[in-house]
């Protein structure tokens, strides 16, 4: 039970203070001059400002209740949306990742088909 607990909080960690402001550091250095020390710890800082200001002005405007849902809701949002703006401005991006997806469905024996 304590290592399902330490587990727990190790990802509960990575979903909310690196994810939302790793999607984020994209936006403001996508492949720019910024190496990976400067893009995690930037990442983190994002994260802290991002997700409790958004899930208290949830709160505080439209009178969204601070819940283990509603918050994990707002983070895959909150990541989401860079991710999605992303993938539309740089298609190359976007046909990288399809690629990707079909040759790990391709490794694990799924059949993926080229149509749409």
């Amino acid at each position: 039970m304590v290592v399902l607990d330490g587990l727990r909080m190790v990802f509960g960690a990575i979903f909310i203070l690196f994810m939302p402001g790793f999607a984020w550091s994209y936006i403001f250095f996508f492949r720019r001059e910024i190496d990976w020390v400067q893009r995690i710890a930037l990442s983190v800082g994002l994260s802290i400002a991002i997700v409790p200001l958004t899930v208290f002005w949830l709160n505080w405007l439209f009178d969204v209740r601070i819940t283990l849902l509603n918050t994990s809701l707002t983070v895959c949002v909150v990541t989401a949306l860079p991710v999605a703006y992303l993938m539309v401005k740089h298609p190359s991006l976007r046909d990288d990742v399809v690629r990707k997806i079909r040759g790990l469905f391709r490794r694990h024996g799924g059949q993926v088909s080229d149509k749409g």
